[in-house]
């Protein structure tokens, strides 16, 4: 069952974080916006499950057709939800990854045997399939780590700042009042920070934790002295650093899990 959750995962990553670009997440409200994406959903699933007997194929249709009613839905209720909460695209895409992620769990209960029935068991032996399995969960991980958590951290603080309701597509987008070169550093920043925090505790090495937050302590000093600066970038720090932390728990139970 966990390997099936986990390439399930994995598919579902590259399908909504890898290959779905801003342009198709802005105008998934055109049919063939939408379609295109919801193609992409099922063949990602059907390579990472080498999708070749009954139960597969099932698997792969459910998935399909989950991600499509949850991103139907997502799509009618986001322009009512965007009118009562400065967190209102936060909370749409928190709502919708965490329904995502409750289905492919859901799915990879009910059919348990999804990825023994897929081809990469007969291709694999058995030794080298753990290996790329666990491999897989790694990657899945980092991806979390970085690229969800960029678009995680960018919504949080642009309720924070008080800025306009928008989708993800937008968070990496600068304000009026902000170059576009510093809010691009950052951006890289905060990917880094996240890279280094992941593989530090993917290597049980928490303390060196501590040294990657006091460097970024003493290169942010400059905003000690303005009081909503300084609130705004401990704010982001801190999720930034949890989200991190928090990934790479879950990636290690994981691969404790298919040990």
């Amino acid at each position: 069952m966990i390997r099936s959750f986990v390439v399930l995962l994995f598919a579902h990553v590259l399908a909504d974080f890898v290959m779905q670009t801003g342009g198709m997440v802005a105008h998934k409200r055109r049919v063939r916006v939408f379609g295109a994406h919801i193609v992409i959903v099922a063949l990602t699933a059907a390579v990472a499950l080498a999708a070749s007997g009954a139960v597969s194929w099932m698997t792969v249709g459910l998935v399909t057709l989950a991600h499509a009613v949850i991103d139907a839905i997502k799509i009618g209720s986001s322009g009512l939800i965007r009118r009562r909460s400065d967190f209102a695209a936060l909370e749409i895409f928190a709502i919708d990854q965490a329904a995502h992620l409750v289905c492919l769990a859901g799915i990879a209960i009910a059919l348990p045997t999804a990825f023994i029935d897929g081809g990469w068991p007969r291709l694999l032996a058995p030794g080298t399939l753990t290996t790329v399995v666990s491999a897989v969960s790694v990657v899945t991980g980092f991806i979390v780590a970085t690229r969800v958590g960029a678009l995680l951290i960018g919504l949080l603080m642009q309720g924070l700042s008080g800025l306009p309701a928008s989708s993800e597509a937008s968070v990496v987008m600068p304000a009026d009042d902000e170059p576009a070169h510093r809010l691009r550093a950052g951006v890289w920043i905060g990917w880094l920070e996240r890279v280094l925090v992941f593989v530090f505790v993917l290597l049980g090495q928490f303390g060196a934790i501590g040294f990657v937050i006091a460097a970024k302590s003493v290169l942010r000093f400059e905003y000690a002295r303005k009081v909503e600066q300084s609130e705004l970038v401990i704010i982001g720090t801190l999720a930034s650093f949890g989200w991190a932390i928090l990934v790479a728990l879950a990636t290690r139970a994981a691969l404790s899990g298919l040990a």
